[in-house]
């Protein structure tokens, strides 16, 4: 069948069952693997706007050492006239907007954030592959990673969730003791993380409904033994992300 975007996008999300049975998930691959390197992009870009909201919060500054000046005994060690004459007159310490620094150590995770969507892909298609081949099913490789893509769709809801919900914490919060920073970022989250807990749930058995209905295809297997056959990896997934 044709692919047209807006309306069968509109079915996967309505009906996936009736829409992997009018498009072999084999044949939905390359779309499916776009999903994945946009919620990857997503994913880089959520960490840079979250190092921002982080420096947003933070007022205050900290007393580093001069990257700029040698150390110590390299400026002990050597006459008015070394090379490292002119680096030794810089002051030994400089003043730091804390903000700054900690949005600078959220980016060093960014290259993180960005792999992993498509390590999470990787295992995905493999525990899918192999739930269909123990439910008796005759799943292909092609086919189950195109599904695995898909389900890498419910985590823009989740990410835009939290996104809002950080926003929502870190616009109203200023913290200007930093040794105690994190106690008071955990406490202005406490209100926040049932509403995090049901976005995980949420998203969880959205990917279930998805898998459900392609792998039901896909491997050749009746509703509920695909449904099981889904089920129970992400019921442990589940389970791992709550605790």
């Amino acid at each position: 069948m044709a692919w047209s975007a807006p309306q069968s996008l509109w079915l996967l999300l309505r009906d996936p069952s009736t829409f992997f049975e009018e498009h072999e998930p084999a044949a939905t691959f390359p779309v499916a693997a776009g999903v994945v390197v946009a919620l990857a992009v997503a994913a880089g870009l959520s960490t840079l706007l979250l190092g921002s909201m982080l420096a947003g919060a933070i007022d205050g500054t900290v007393t580093m050492d001069n990257p700029d000046r040698p150390p110590e005994w390299v400026c002990d060690g050597h006459g008015p006239d070394s090379s490292f004459d002119g680096d030794c007159d810089e002051p030994e310490t400089i003043e730091r907007d804390a903000g700054s620094l900690v949005s600078e150590a959220v980016t060093d995770y960014l290259g993180y954030m960005v792999v992993a969507p498509f390590v999470m892909w990787l295992l995905a298609g493999i525990v899918l592959f192999a739930a269909g081949r123990l439910a008796a099913g005759s799943p292909s490789v092609t086919g189950t990673f195109a599904l695995a893509g898909w389900a890498a769709l419910p985590e823009f809801f989740r990410l835009t969730v939290g996104l809002v919900a950080l926003q929502a914490v870190l616009s109203d919060l200023t913290i200007t003791n930093l040794e105690g920073s994190p106690e008071v970022i955990e406490a202005a989250f406490a209100p926040i993380q049932p509403f995090l807990a049901l976005a995980t749930v949420l998203t969880v058995l959205w990917q279930w409904y998805l898998l459900t209905g392609g792998l039901e295809h896909e491997a050749n297997l009746t509703r509920s033994a695909a449904a099981t056959a889904v089920g129970v990896p992400l019921g442990v997934l589940l389970l791992v992300a709550l605790i």
